[in-house]
């Protein structure tokens, strides 16, 4: 039988988003964080298995961005990724107790919906799993069965106390697009251009007029401008 999910996509405020990604403007960063939280909202929503993708912040650009592109929204009344996300996971959970819950960084630019729904299947056999970051240190996706197991370890070194926690460890191709979240603008043009979401893209193509490419690890802080 197929588990049925929730999916639940944090967002910070977008004019704090992306702030590791030098050499863009606070336009280009915030376009881009709204460019990749549109692609990851409308791929979750065409996993089969998903019942509803819910986008957990308090900004009104990114609740108007989740609203859009089909996802509801729950807005956070605390402070911190940790704390909004386990008020979000306990609000959804309350709702709809016979799926299962899943956090899914909202920057992974790459993963498309065949990738989520893999990476979901896979979950579906154990009652807490984890997926690892690029690195192997932190997490870019997260399942559990029940709100109440959530712990707060979102952040950095996070796979390690999620790990220690009891979420399984999913096997996830090391090259896989869904472990390669996007920090900064080499990360996002590592990923093979087929990977990413349209919206994505046109950001790309906004911001690098002379030719700049995913694929690519190229300096990227003399072709950037305002998109």
């Amino acid at each position: 039988m197929t588990t049925p999910w929730i999916a639940l996509v944090p967002a910070k405020s977008l004019d704090r988003a992306k702030s590791r990604c030098t050499g863009l403007t606070p336009a280009a960063r915030r376009s881009l964080a709204r460019a990749m939280l549109t692609d990851v909202v409308r791929r979750l929503t065409g996993v089969p298995a998903v019942r509803a993708v819910v986008v957990v912040t308090t900004d009104p650009e990114a609740s108007a961005t989740a609203l859009a592109s089909g996802a509801a929204v729950c807005g956070g009344r605390l402070s911190g990724l940790n704390e909004e996300a386990g008020e979000a996971l306990r609000t959804v959970g309350g709702a709809d107790p016979a799926a299962a819950l899943a956090l899914v960084m909202g920057d992974l630019a790459g993963a498309d919906t065949a990738d989520y729904a893999a990476a979901l299947t896979l979950a579906g056999r154990h009652r807490r799993a984890v997926v690892a970051d690029a690195d192997g240190t932190g997490t870019t996706l997260l399942t559990l069965r029940s709100a109440a197991e959530f712990r707060p370890f979102l952040g950095p070194g996070s796979l390690a106390r999620f790990r220690a926690a009891g979420h399984r460890p999913l096997d996830v191709d090391p090259a896989s697009p869904l472990r390669r979240d996007v920090d900064t603008v080499d990360h996002l043009l590592s990923l093979p251009p087929h990977t990413l979401g349209p919206a994505t893209r046109h950001w790309l193509a906004a911001v690098a007029p002379d030719g700049a490419r995913p694929g690519t690890t190229a300096p990227y802080e003399r072709r950037v401008g305002t998109p």
